[in-house]
């Protein structure tokens, strides 16, 4: 009797572990549990680098307003330095203000007297973004001007991509640019 009922369990287990292997509820909830991850995160990805290429757009608006301000003058005869910042500033801020905390923007702004002696040093040291070397010149009538701007965002995505994070913080440094000559606002 022993016997007979536990051939009667081993078939209602078979049984029971061929129904299971066949039944396909919850597959769709199950595949969906393991590909959700790397779907959710290439979404977020795609997002982010939206999000960066609108950031680096306004930068250079911002660096192309800021251009303007300072070739014509207005930067240079704001008065002194801190009023000359803030001219500076205020025509950047005004173009990126609704994407960036202006705060956070750092500038290098340098005067030279011709384009072939107007090379800019590099910012990133050893992974690692070092505003200790930017200087402010908006410049003299006539002289060779180049503006950069930089911020650091905040990359939420690096783990699962390198192409975008330039700083060993793990944050992206985005950055405008603009070389010009200063127009004969006053004597050249």
């Amino acid at each position: 009797m022993a016997e007979r009922s536990e051939s009667r369990r081993a078939r209602k287990g078979r049984r029971s572990l061929r129904q299971f292997v066949r039944n396909r509820t919850g597959a769709t909830a199950v595949e969906f549990a393991m590909i959700a991850p790397l779907f959710f995160g290439f979404l977020l990805a795609i997002l982010e680098t939206g999000t960066l290429f609108l950031r680096t757009t306004a930068i250079e608006a911002g660096v192309e307003e800021a251009k303007r301000l300072t070739m014509t003058g207005q930067v240079a005869g704001a008065g002194n330095g801190a009023a000359q910042l803030a001219t500076f500033r205020a025509g950047f801020c005004n173009q990126v203000g609704w994407i960036i905390p202006c705060d956070q923007v750092k500038f290098d702004v340098r005067a030279f007297t011709t384009f072939g002696v107007s090379a800019m040093p590099n910012p990133v040291k050893n992974g690692a973004f070092d505003p200790g070397g930017l200087q402010f010149n908006p410049g003299q009538p006539c002289q060779i001007v180049v503006i950069r701007a930089y911020y650091e965002a905040q990359g939420l995505t690096a783990m699962i991509r390198n192409d975008v994070a330039s700083l060993s913080n793990g944050r992206i440094l985005l950055g405008g640019s603009a070389a010009f000559k200063n127009e004969p606002f006053g004597a050249c």
